[in-house]
């Protein structure tokens, strides 16, 4: 990539911004060396550089020539006093939205407003490059550098506790930042999916929205109840809402928190809210095979056997149950009725034991919360948990 521009520094002298080139790979080097000496905040020594200034060549003239890579140096009287740079964090599709940044400055030159100048031009070139996030570690006890990448939006999402090993002080931790560069994805709200019960729909999301007032809460009228298919239409939703929303949060009502459970999307979900879920399939199976008078000898002999109430015994639901147990990894908050006929408190109490899930238990409360002073109960449970 290229790239030139011209600004002013804080002590009214003229810096120009542009490319290196293969002919700026001695003058790179040199700034390499002298801004490895001066502090201990980047990732290497200056006597453990093995760069050649062939090496350096080559590697600045591919630079010129990609087109979502770029070495920016600033010049200031004819002397480098600093580089950054972006490149793509590897060239296979899962990972070519992603841009890793890098800054370097001569010591004599901080406080002039370089850092800031240099930081921008470098997000500028990974937008025209077409990322959609720049990504970057600094030593967290880097509070100046980190100072300087917040007030461009970038936000800490982690930290590595060893992450350099310095020879002077030790242990050093890494900060883990990103900046998003997507509109859609740098929005400043967060979803929330509602996943209604057996019989229910996406509509009954509206009574949540009052509730999370800063978020768009959505509902989703999935079609299949076998968790095998409902599990990746809510997966498919998931990831969609993921690429619009700063994070995504699930209501799981009854059945719905089931098939939140089956849809293999912890990593993607910032929190859960279950109510009344069903946590233990396998169970509530049984026992409602037990009340129809349905024995797994006759079921796998059928494959389906007609219950009550419109429902329909399956084998192969009941095997896939077995086959995958429940996994789930998500900060969860659990609302359960004291006389909920679908799971007993023990199955409700060790699942939030098992899962470290907040518990509350209306009491007298029912299954389908559904009067008044139940849905009052819900609200403020939720409005709670939410804090």
């Amino acid at each position: 990539m290229k790239y030139q521009k011209k600004i002013t520094l804080k002590d009214g002298r003229e810096c120009v911004l542009r490319n290196a080139t293969a002919d700026d790979a001695q003058a790179v080097l040199d700034i390499f060396l002298v801004t490895h000496e001066q502090t201990d905040f980047l990732a290497s020594y200056p006597d453990e550089c093995t760069f050649t200034v062939e090496g350096e060549a080559k590697f600045l003239q591919a630079q010129t020539d990609s087109d979502n890579g770029i070495e920016i140096l600033a010049e200031v009287d004819g002397t480098v006093a600093g580089m950054a740079g972006i490149s793509c964090v590897g060239p296979k599709s899962k990972v070519r939205h992603r841009a890793e940044f890098g800054i370097s400055i001569d010591k004599a030159f901080w406080g002039l407003g370089l850092g800031h100048a240099l930081t921008a031009a470098c997000i500028e070139c990974a937008k025209a490059a077409g990322y959609a996030q720049i990504e970057l570690s600094v030593v967290a006890d880097n509070t100046r550098a980190i100072a300087l990448y917040e007030s461009f939006g970038f936000r800490e999402y982690g930290q590595n506790p060893l992450g350099f090993r310095s020879r002077f002080s030790g242990w050093q931790a890494l900060a883990e930042m990103r900046l998003l560069l997507d509109d859609r994805l740098n929005r400043q709200k967060d979803a929330v999916l509602f996943l209604h019960g057996k019989g229910g729909s996406a509509a009954e999301a509206e009574h949540y929205r009052p509730l999370f007032p800063d978020c768009d809460v959505i509902g989703l009228d999935y079609h299949g109840i076998a968790p095998w298919d409902a599990g990746e239409e809510i997966r498919d939703a998931v990831l969609k809402l993921c690429g619009e929303y700063r994070s995504v949060s699930v209501i799981g009502y009854s059945l719905g928190a089931f098939l939140a459970m089956s849809a293999d999307v912890d990593m993607l979900l910032k929190r859960a809210y279950f109510i009344s879920p069903v946590v233990d399939m396998e169970s509530l199976i049984l026992m409602l095979m037990a009340q129809d008078g349905v024995t797994e000898e006759a079921l796998r002999e059928k494959g389906t056997i007609p219950g009550s109430f419109g429902l329909v015994h399956s084998w192969e639901y009941l095997c896939y149950v077995r086959e995958h147990p429940t996994e789930w990894n998500v900060p969860t908050a659990i609302l359960y009725a004291e006389h909920d006929d679908l799971t007993p408190y023990e199955t409700i109490a060790a699942f939030a034991e098992a899962h470290d899930a907040s518990l509350t238990v209306m009491p007298n409360g029912e299954h389908w919360f559904h009067t008044g002073e139940q849905m009052a109960f819900l609200d403020e449970w939720l409005l709670k948990e939410r804090r």
